[in-house]
């Protein structure tokens, strides 16, 4: 398979994607944006994109905006099964 053939063939494939998700990762790896990690959603997170949350996760601890394993026992004890 030639270059040009190819890049039909990819394009061909690109345009039956409907998953954003997807069309993320390919955009990433075209960008050349290393995917590291994914947030809690599933959305992909480059090295600076973690770096930037784990700084805002170090503030929230700070700020004391966390929640014991009490509370969370408590909280997960109204959860429907």
């Amino acid at each position: 398979m030639n270059i040009e053939t190819l890049k039909i063939d990819l394009a061909k494939q690109l345009f039956n994607i409907n998953e954003e998700s997807v069309l993320k990762q390919i955009k990433n790896i075209l960008d050349k944006k290393e995917v590291v990690a994914y947030s809690i959603d599933g959305r992909p997170l480059t090295a600076i994109e973690y770096n930037e949350a784990l700084v805002k996760a170090e503030q929230d601890i700070i700020d004391g905006k966390t929640t014991s394993s009490e509370e969370l026992k408590e909280e997960a004890s109204t959860w429907k099964r």
